[in-house]
């Protein structure tokens, strides 16, 4: 019966699988993990309220992205991003896929030295979404159908791609990327266990071997980024207005 113990999995599969809020998946399956080890055990598990709160106030760092938001809300709201619309505009290579490859390449060596740059909320929206919008041939206003009539629906699907695919951009660098920096906390964890199995290594070179899977992860990146383009040309076609052109403009 000890498999029961990873009952939590199975609760985090289901709670995904019905695309429920993520703090509600992990609350749910924290106590369905509790109730069955409480009962496995004979009542011997940890008080779960105090685990909660431990836990909580352990990560309490990461709840200090809220003190960026305000400031955030005050560079969007002077002009950041059109800011960011004008300066893409004036690039005529400039595509989605390759504001996204730059992107990819610049995360990539920013965690491999150890430094951080939250992602989504504090870089990809207000930055990245903002240049790679426009990269496209795109305003940035595609959820506002009624101004476009028929060409509205591609609009906002090409805008709701690119929109995921910078968060997609922002979770490849980050995720394999971080081992590169030889002090990270995943190399940590790394060094610790294979020490714990009898396998001693050094943190440096679990860095140096997590070169090659960052190196696959970029190439698989910049064949997924170049689809996206070829994606955004074929789905809009002539409907796409060309960069630098006007709102009014044939």
């Amino acid at each position: 019966m000890e498999w029961l113990r990873l009952i939590g999995v199975a609760v985090v599969v289901a709670g995904f699988a019905l695309r429920l809020r993520v703090t509600v998946i992990v609350l749910a399956a924290g106590i369905a993990t509790w109730l069955v080890a409480r009962a496995l055990d004979g009542g011997a598990a940890p008080d779960l309220l105090s685990t909660l709160g431990r836990a909580f106030v352990d990560g309490r760092i990461i709840t200090l992205v809220v003190l960026a938001l305000p400031a955030l809300g005050l560079l969007e709201r002077y002009g950041l991003q059109d800011e960011c619309r004008r300066v893409i505009v004036k690039v005529g290579a400039a595509t989605a896929g390759r504001i996204l490859l730059i992107n990819h390449l610049f995360r990539t060596a920013v965690v491999a030295i150890g430094m951080r740059v939250n992602g989504h909320v504090m870089f990809s929206r207000p930055l990245i979404v903002p240049m790679a919008i426009p990269a496209a041939g795109l305003d940035g206003e595609g959820e506002r159908g009624e101004e476009r009539g028929e060409d509205s629906e591609p609009r906002a699907a090409a805008i709701d791609r690119i929109k995921g695919a910078a968060s997609a951009s922002d979770n490849y660098a980050n995720f394999f990327g971080q081992n590169l920096f030889f002090g990270a906390a995943g190399v940590a964890l790394v060094v610790k266990n294979l020490e714990s199995s009898g396998h001693p290594v050094d943190a440096l070179t679990v860095a140096k071997l997590s070169i090659p899977m960052a190196v696959v992860a970029l190439l698989a990146s910049w064949a997924q980024y170049a689809l996206l383009d070829r994606w955004l040309r074929r789905r809009l076609g002539a409907a796409a207005p060309r960069r630098g052109e006007g709102e009014g403009a044939p």
